[in-house]
C-alpha cells in the first residue's frame, strides 16, 4: 500500500504541475504582452510629442518673419512620419477626443505644409500676411496643448499668456 499512496501523491504533484504550468504560461505571455504595448504607447506620445514640438517651433518661427518662409525640401518641412507610424499605438492609451484633435492638427499641419509648398512659386520677398501669422500662433498654442497632453513637456511663456488671457477675461479682472 505505500507504493500505491506514493504513485497517487506523485500523480497528484504532476497533475498540480501541469495545472499550474497550464495556467501561468498564458497569464505570463499576457503580462509580457501588455509591458510590450504600454512601452509601445509611451514611445509614440514621446515621437508624436516631439514631431508637434518640432512643427510648433517651425511655425512660430514663420509667423515672426515678414515674408513667406521658403522651403527647399517639401519631404523634410513639418514631418509627419512619427504620427503616421505610430498613430496606431495612441489609439488605446488616450481618450477619443485627445485623438481626434491629433488627427485634425496632423491634417493642419499637411495643410500648412502644402500652403508654404504653393507660396515658394510666389514672387520673392512676398509678404506674409499678419492675419496668417496670428492664426499660425493661434495654431502654434493649439499644438502645444496637444503635446502636453501626450507628456512632451512644457510651454513658452507666451502660450501660457495667451491661454490664461482669455480666462481673465472671462473673469473680467
Amino acid at each position: 500500500m505505500p507504493g500505491l499512496h506514493l504513485a497517487i501523491a506523485t500523480g497528484l504533484f504532476s497533475l498540480a504541475g501541469v495545472l499550474l504550468g497550464g495556467l501561468l504560461a498564458p497569464l505570463t505571455q499576457h503580462f509580457l504582452e501588455r509591458n510590450r504595448e504600454r512601452r509601445a504607447s509611451s514611445r509614440a506620445r514621446l515621437l508624436i510629442a516631439g514631431e508637434l514640438l518640432n512643427a510648433q517651433a517651425v511655425l512660430r518661427a514663420a509667423s515672426n518673419l515678414d515674408h513667406w518662409l521658403p522651403v527647399e525640401d517639401k519631404a523634410a518641412f513639418l514631418p509627419t512620419d512619427a504620427w503616421r507610424e505610430n498613430r496606431s499605438s495612441l489609439v488605446s492609451d488616450v481618450d477619443g477626443d485627445l485623438y481626434n484633435a491629433l488627427v485634425m492638427a496632423y491634417a493642419l499641419i499637411e495643410t500648412d505644409r502644402s500652403r508654404f509648398v504653393a507660396a515658394n512659386r510666389l514672387p520673392a520677398n512676398t509678404p506674409f500676411p499678419t492675419k496668417e501669422a496670428e492664426g499660425i500662433k493661434e495654431f502654434c498654442n493649439e499644438l502645444g496643448r496637444l503635446r502636453r497632453k501626450l507628456g512632451g513637456g512644457g510651454a513658452w511663456p507666451d502660450e501660457i499668456e495667451e491661454e490664461f488671457k482669455h480666462r481673465m477675461k472671462n473673469l473680467k479682472i
